[in-house]
């Protein structure tokens, strides 16, 4: 292997220079590099079903990379300043489960987050860890959850000394960032690994302005998705170690039970790619998107019935520090909630926010961010103004449910036990077997082994009232519980089901 520079794409280059290659191609995928003609090669060209090889001599292998994929990713760690990179085709899903199931094994435990998101779930039923659940912060104006604070996590490491690891968001969805550098400080002196949640925060590396990556903080871990705000195709992150108590094999062979083994070369030859842009790039682009976000607060503040919110603000109210390239634009005496302004913005202005809460909608700049799309969403909210506010309107205050459910069984016994289909209202009580959502952000209101209550009922039918897309087993008006009749274990958890 040679000494390869931030200035080269091994693998890119590799991919490119085997398209050049005029090959006779006699194996999958069967398309043979375009040869085939659809509607979809119509619409996005030739050169895409071109690049879209799967392992052959000279391109590597993801499971075992020994050549252009591994240099690559060793450019990556480089980038990262982490010890190894390790790509991920399935998204930071796959590196988190990855994380959580070659630290923790069957009946370990694990310090988390309680909104956490939906694969750090996944992974407690993988791993059949035991989850020790820490309660975020709130914001009852946004009606979010941030960031817990340290001290819940320093109480939850001294009431739990047994913990293999604590699990940390990096930002949240909204930006907020707790004192990563003090928590893994605290980690470590009790001797837990610290993994890290850094899906929206795979710039932070790059940016010298902003909250600072896992890895510079001193995390063992953490999962990065390239393709939110760094320019990589969707689905394409990476996984981080910089530890000496996780082992690169320990972390492919988890990481071989949980990859396709065949990977789209096109998502490995993006992670290559974005790489090279945002080392050459990065932090003059960087200081353009937080320009573009502040340019965007600056002229919505000015428009009646909305308040873009910002680094003040949530400094303000607990956090840390801020990831400026969020844009949380709250409604202020707007006859609308989040999830009409949501659809409004799409149907009718061609505008895509990410996601919506009750009184608030999420946007994100990233590198493919432009001044005129800012300028799009300024024009729409001012129309919208005039048609929607209401300078005496009254919000009605504390929707916001914070009372996450009872856990009485760790996640994989109540997924593997006997199943029962129950209507929703009929689960009160009842242990459930599956995880209910918005998405996004995927954070599950309730998870296999927890308890179902009125309460959260009542909030589940809310969101099932709105546009919310709503992820869960069923979609008849029924849910997943675990058939307590059926259930030789339920003895041993009666009692704690019982005790409220």
């Amino acid at each position: 292997m040679h000494n390869i520079s931030q200035d080269e794409t091994p693998f890119l280059t590799a991919l490119e220079n085997y398209m050049n290659e005029n090959i006779s191609p006699f194996d999958v995928p069967g398309h043979h590099m375009g040869n085939v003609p659809n509607k979809l090669k119509d619409l996005i060209g030739e050169l895409v079903f071109k690049a879209d090889v799967n392992a052959p001599r000279g391109l590597d292998n993801l499971n075992h990379p020994t050549s252009v994929i591994k240099e690559a990713e060793m450019l990556l760690a480089q980038a990262y300043q982490a010890k190894d990179a390790f790509f991920l085709v399935n998204g930071t899903t796959a590196g988190i489960q990855a994380m959580l199931m070659t630290v923790c094994k069957a009946k370990d435990k694990i310090i988390l987050p309680r909104n956490c998101h939906k694969s750090a779930i996944n992974a407690l039923i993988l791993s059949g860890a035991i989850p020790i659940f820490i309660s975020p912060t709130y914001d009852y104006d946004l009606e979010i959850a941030n960031e817990p604070t340290i001290d819940s996590y320093i109480k939850a490491m001294d009431e739990n000394k047994d913990a293999k690891a604590i699990f940390v968001i990096n930002p949240t969805y909204f930006g907020a960032c707790l004192d990563l550098k003090t928590l893994t400080e605290e980690a470590h002196k009790r001797k837990m690994l610290v993994l890290v949640d850094e899906a929206h925060g795979s710039h932070f590396a790059f940016n010298a302005n902003g909250p600072s990556s896992a890895i510079l903080c001193g995390a063992d871990a953490t999962s990065c998705s390239l393709h939110k705000t760094l320019g990589s195709l969707t689905q394409s992150s990476v996984l981080l170690i910089n530890s000496n108590n996780i082992s690169r094999y320990d972390i492919m062979k988890t990481l071989n039970i949980l990859n396709t083994t065949s990977p789209s070369n096109l998502l490995i030859a993006s992670l290559d790619a974005a790489r090279h842009y945002i080392v050459k790039y990065g932090q003059n682009k960087l200081n353009e998107m937080i320009n573009l976000a502040n340019y965007a607060r600056e002229e919505i503040n000015k428009i009646p019935g909305f308040k873009a919110v910002g680094k003040d603000y949530f400094i303000k109210n607990g956090a840390y520090n801020y990831d400026e390239t969020k844009l949380v634009i709250a409604l202020d005496d707007i006859n609308l909630t989040g999830f009409m302004l949501y659809n409004l913005l799409k149907d009718k202005y061609h505008i895509q926010m990410e996601l919506a809460e009750q009184y608030v909608i999420l946007g994100i700049i990233a590198l493919g961010s432009k001044k005129e799309h800012i300028d799009n969403l300024i024009k729409a909210l001012q129309e919208i103004s005039k048609e929607y506010y209401k300078s005496d309107i009254k919000y009605p205050k504390y929707r916001f449910n914070i009372e996450y459910p009872k856990q009485v069984v760790r996640p994989r016994s109540a997924y593997h036990a006997p199943l029962l289909k129950v209507k929703l209202e009929d689960a009160i009580g009842k242990i459930s077997k599956e995880a209910i959502m918005v998405y996004p952000p995927g954070i599950p209101l309730i998870i296999p082994g927890e308890v179902f209550s009125k309460e959260l009922i009542e909030h589940i039918k809310y969101y099932l009232s709105t546009s919310a897309t709503i992820l869960s087993d069923y979609d008849d008006g029924y849910v997943a519980v675990i058939d307590e009749n059926k259930w030789s274990k339920y003895e041993k958890y009666r009692e704690v089901l019982e005790n409220d």
